[in-house]
């Protein structure tokens, strides 16, 4: 008798081991403990994403920054302003993803490709560099031949390019490592390649063209644009570039720059893991809404938005 009282015991514990677990997974969630909440992590639009940016994307990365975090108010996007070299803190894992100007160089792309994740490259808007005189100075253009010339130290006076007497004074921002590296790979097709003083930051480096009429300078046109909104536009001026000598001078513009007319165009590259969620979610928002508003940032969108026009 107690051999079967334990046989029928052992029975309803088996029984019930089986039926709860199966009771639980067939039932329907409460309203109090939705599925949903079952999930944790970051998705495409909430969490947070640290992005390390380029020194002159930082104001139109801080536009795209607080419209996507508008839009999806679950998301922060953090903008890492600690290092000018963005690509190594998303090397050293500091970030998740980084805002980049012009494509990866070759040791870059190199360093990247060790990750256990390869990095996703995405081009997101188009830029430029311009060449920025003093106002006084007469030179109404210059050719790339000539930029290469002044930025090789083999063109040393203004009268060369149809100026006044005087020696070329060319400058760059030392501050700015990337811009320094993208007009080198433009002119010489290799980094470290350019002679040129370097002032330690851009408010300096605008300082010095600004008072300076034989000084020359090389900047993004973001910074130009900006600095002509702060009070410059009186004192320095950009100068329009041919792609060849003898050829039709180019302004930089937005307009120019999305045709591919001014010849030292140069791409802005989002940079992520796309195994992160919101890395991901973050890059296609600056592939769709984000487009419009690169134009705020004075550089022009990588793709033009569709726009459909209904008539009644």
């Amino acid at each position: 008798m107690n051999h079967r009282f334990r046989d029928v015991v052992i029975a309803l514990i088996l029984a019930t081991g089986i039926a709860v677990p199966v009771w639980l997974w067939m039932r329907a969630p409460s309203p109090e403990s939705p599925l949903g909440s079952a999930i944790s992590g970051d998705t495409p639009i909430s969490g947070t994403l640290a992005v390390a940016v380029d020194q002159s994307l930082t104001a139109v990365a801080g536009i795209q920054a607080a419209a996507f975090s508008d839009q999806y108010p679950n998301a922060a996007i953090k903008l890492s302003q600690e290092s000018s070299r963005p690509v190594l803190r998303l090397l050293e894992k500091k970030v998740d993803a980084a805002l980049i100007e012009g494509a990866l160089s070759a040791r870059e792309d190199s360093l990247l490709s060790t990750l256990k994740h390869p990095v996703r490259r995405q081009p997101v808007a188009r830029n430029a560099l311009v060449f920025v005189v003093n106002c006084a100075n007469p030179v109404y253009s210059v050719s790339i031949a000539n930029l290469k010339a002044i930025f090789s130290g083999r063109l040393t006076d203004w009268k060369s390019l149809g100026g006044s007497r005087g020696t070329i004074v060319a400058c760059l921002d030392g501050s700015n490592l990337r811009a320094r590296t993208l007009l080198s790979e433009m002119l010489f097709g290799k980094t470290e390649a350019l002679s040129a003083s370097a002032e330690p930051d851009l408010p300096t480096l605008l300082d010095r063209v600004s008072k300076d009429r034989y000084a020359a300078a090389i900047m993004t046109l973001p910074e130009y644009a900006a600095s002509l909104r702060s009070g410059y536009g009186s004192s320095i001026k950009a100068v329009p570039v041919s792609a060849d000598a003898g050829g039709k001078p180019v302004a930089a513009s937005p307009e120019t720059i999305y045709t591919g007319e001014y010849p030292l165009s140069t791409d802005i590259f989002y940079l992520y893991d796309p195994y992160n969620p919101l890395a991901t979610g973050f890059g296609a928002w600056l592939a769709k809404e984000g487009q419009k508003l690169f134009e705020r940032g004075d550089m022009a969108p990588y793709e033009q938005l569709v726009r459909t026009i209904i008539l009644k």
